[in-house]
């Protein structure tokens, strides 16, 4: 017997990033990386391996141990008026499914950013939503336009995701534009959702918010995976005006019950002053590492880039080349090195190639570089544009 799937997964598939990284070999060079190649701080390890010792293996409150959510709630204060507005969350997508389960109805409208993290619109038509895109325009630097997005708005309009600092472009959104998008979307009843699981990479001072300008206006997704190097602990959060976050927590527990205790007891050891002091010996190390790719980047004749405000990635414009997708496989087939073509990211990432600064400086020279030779031999006409599938 043929099982059918659903209709809503029938066409289904892995974001594009999970192809090209499963067609690349064990060796090469990998510039495609959304996650930081650090280690885990010791202490925040140790506390971990504490918990595991101390017995912490059991199931949380569904919400999350009842300190860590505390010490998030400190974290955002005012915003968050205490732990009962924090549900702890197996990482920030699975808080992002959370939170649109929570909202949106089916034929209800979820704005997105384009380009922007590719599982915003996926999630919102799993669960029977329509992502509308909103434009992140190169002239201003792929930082949010509020017209483009209060343009965009219709009496089905739910929710609007916001990323800063963004993946893909590192863009960081202005405090003056997210004051103006706030003030309009309080005026027609539309919650905003900021993902903020970059937030700590912002390399000229903190990130602009909107709880700054909107005390129970949206939704905060937050979590360790990126400036913790914390990816596989799986601990993300929601931060919620206690309005809704009781329906957060109720969706939370159908999906996952609660995150992992060990994790949890781990991720309260990251609120200690110890661990605050490896993040910013992480940033710089990043800011060091911007500074090589983009040094690296200007040797290369035909391409456009501008330099990050946050997160730990460029997205270059490689349009003269011909198709991203084609020259992202030609990168990976000829020069060994991973890259992210921008269409992964939607339709506006067309033309760009994302590439990850989280890899060691050896590896972003001779990644870049290769890089370089192989545009090189593209505009020297061994390019066609014979786009192949990945």
């Amino acid at each position: 017997m043929s099982v059918r799937p659903a209709r809503r997964v029938e066409n289904l598939e892995r974001t594009l990033i999970r192809r090209i990284f499963d067609q690349a070999p064990p060796d090469a060079i990998n510039l495609g990386l959304g996650q930081p190649d650090l280690e885990t701080p010791a202490a925040i390890a140790g506390a971990g391996i504490e918990g595991i010792r101390s017995g912490k293996t059991r199931y949380t409150s569904t919400a999350g141990d009842p300190e860590l959510r505390d010490a998030v709630a400190r974290r955002y204060g005012p915003f968050a008026a205490g732990p009962e507005c924090v549900i702890v969350t197996c990482g920030s997508q699975e808080a992002m499914f959370a939170v649109l389960m929570s909202l949106a109805d089916p034929g209800d409208e979820v704005l997105v950013p384009d380009p922007g993290y590719p599982a915003y619109p996926v999630v919102a038509r799993l669960l029977g939503a329509v992502p509308v895109p909103y434009p992140l325009r190169a002239e201003r630097g792929f930082r949010l336009d509020p017209g483009d997005v209060v343009s965009r708005l219709t009496g089905r309009t739910r929710a609007v995701i916001l990323c800063s600092p963004s993946n893909p472009t590192g863009a960081v959104n202005t405090a003056d534009d997210l004051r103006e998008l706030v003030a309009a979307l309080e005026s027609r009843g539309v919650p905003w959702v900021s993902d903020e699981i970059y937030a700590g990479f912002s390399y000229d001072g903190p990130a602009p918010s909107p709880r700054s300008v909107s005390a129970e206006g949206g939704i905060v997704i937050g979590g360790l995976s990126k400036d913790f190097s914390m990816t596989g602990w799986r601990i993300g959060w929601v931060v919620a005006p206690r309005s809704i976050a009781p329906r957060i927590t109720a969706v939370h527990q159908y999906l996952v019950t609660c995150a992992p205790s060990v994790s949890q007891r781990a991720a309260l050891a990251a609120f200690d002053a110890r661990a605050s002091g490896a993040v910013r010996e992480h940033l710089a190390i990043f800011r060091r590492r911007r500074e090589i790719m983009a040094e690296e980047l200007s040797r290369i004749a035909g391409i456009r880039f501008r330099l990050p405000d946050g997160a730990f990635y460029f997205f270059v414009d490689v349009s003269d080349f011909g198709s991203s997708l084609e020259v992202a496989r030609r990168i990976l087939e000829r020069r060994n090195v991973v890259t992210i073509p921008g269409e992964a990211f939607g339709e506006r990432g067309r033309g760009y190639v994302r590439i990850s600064f989280a890899a060691a400086e050896d590896d972003i020279v001779r990644g870049v570089r290769a890089i370089g030779e192989q545009l090189a031999e593209i505009a020297g006409g061994v390019y066609s544009d014979d786009a192949g599938s990945v």
